[in-house]
């Protein structure tokens, strides 16, 4: 059974969380029975931890990690860390600590920055740990879904089986196309595309351009000059498509 949420109800879930996770910590890191200075604290602090997660959830994951570009996510991910702990502690200065004995290299302090990265880093893996989740849940779902069709291609003496739903765009080069697949693989075949579309008899694949054939399933975002793929591909979109033939509304 599926449970579709609109952005309306997507909203109030994300927004119940945050109050939940604010109340709860604020619970959590009560000294000496001080309610008021916890709540005032992680109040202070929230909006740091929030902007570092969607960053993270919406920018990182998605352009990164999940285009298996793992180094660069590292790299990008330890900066954020980094740039949070360093805001967390100018928060922590400005609206808590004694302003008046500020000094700006306390907010350096090795051992102080590492606390607020720990803290930081901690909301950032739950939250993106339910994230993945439900994206892993999605795509096994869609996967579900789509039957294995499967098609055979003939390149270099060998023949391929490929289910349709592994190939994300065909690009065309004469007499011959390449097949771009789910696992960055690709396989060149001597025919037209044309030909393509005839063996695909699959109403998920649409010719943007003369020289591109795309699986809509596998379609990230679009203009009226270019699709980017799930795979990171940025392909033009020809001036003759009709770019509403990719909504998903006029399906």
């Amino acid at each position: 059974m599926t449970i579709t949420l609109d952005r309306k109800n997507k909203v109030i879930i994300q927004v119940v969380f945050w109050i939940t996770y604010y109340l709860l910590f604020s619970l959590i890191w009560v000294q000496n029975g001080d309610y008021k200075a916890s709540f005032f604290l992680e109040f202070v602090l929230l909006p740091i931890r929030i902007l570092t997660v969607y960053c993270c959830i919406l920018f990182l994951i998605p352009k990164y990690l999940l285009q298996k570009k793992f180094i660069a996510f590292v790299v990008y991910y330890i900066l954020l860390l980094l740039f949070a702990s360093i805001a967390q502690r100018l928060f922590m200065f400005f609206f808590i600590e004694d302003f008046d004995q500020f000094v700006f290299s306390k907010i350096f302090d090795i051992p102080a920055m590492i606390r607020s990265s720990v803290l930081i880093n901690t909301t950032i893996i739950f939250v993106s740990s339910v994230y993945i989740l439900l994206l892993y849940f999605k795509e096994k779902e869609n996967n579900e879904q789509i039957p294995d069709k499967m098609i055979e291609l003939k390149s270099n003496r060998r023949t391929h089986r490929i289910a349709i739903y592994d190939i994300v765009y065909i690009e065309g080069l004469g007499n011959y196309v390449n097949y771009h697949l789910q696992d960055h693989s690709k396989i060149t075949v001597y025919q037209s595309l044309k030909k393509c579309l005839e063996q695909l008899e699959d109403d998920k694949f649409a010719r943007i351009q003369k020289s591109f054939i795309i699986n809509t399933n596998h379609l990230r975002s679009y203009d009226n000059d270019s699709v980017e793929m799930n795979n990171g591909a940025s392909l033009p979109v020809g001036a003759k498509f009709d770019i509403k033939e990719l909504s998903i509304y006029d399906s």
